[in-house]
């Protein structure tokens, strides 16, 4: 082992930095309402344009940011598209968080 190496200790930010994007990407109301679907099982475009009653181009661009932060991938089968969570994780995360907001309302104090 070479005496000079020094280990760093690596910072609390350092360290959850990689969460960041999970939480931006599931700071939009479209997103969450097209996560919380999707814990649901796949769907296809036009189903998640009708659920969030926005464009295709729109719900497409959000669907992006939401594959650009690992939460769901495109299941591609033919000339179909399916878009799913990623993992279970992603699920309970999304599910943790979903309820937790509707067990506390905005006059909570604790």
């Amino acid at each position: 082992m070479n005496p000079k190496v020094v280990h760093e200790k690596t910072s609390p930010q350092r360290e959850c930095a990689p969460v960041v994007p999970l939480f931006k990407a599931l700071a939009h109301p479209v997103r969450t309402a097209i996560v919380h679907r999707l814990v649901e099982g796949p769907a296809d475009v036009s189903q998640l344009v009708e659920l969030v009653e926005e464009s295709q181009p729109l719900v497409s661009h959000h669907l992006k940011v939401l594959r650009d932060a690992h939460l769901v991938r495109i299941n591609r089968v033919g000339r179909n598209s399916h878009y799913e969570l990623i993992d279970e994780h992603v699920a309970r995360i999304f599910m943790d968080a979903f309820n937790h907001a509707k067990e506390h309302d905005h006059d909570c104090k604790h």
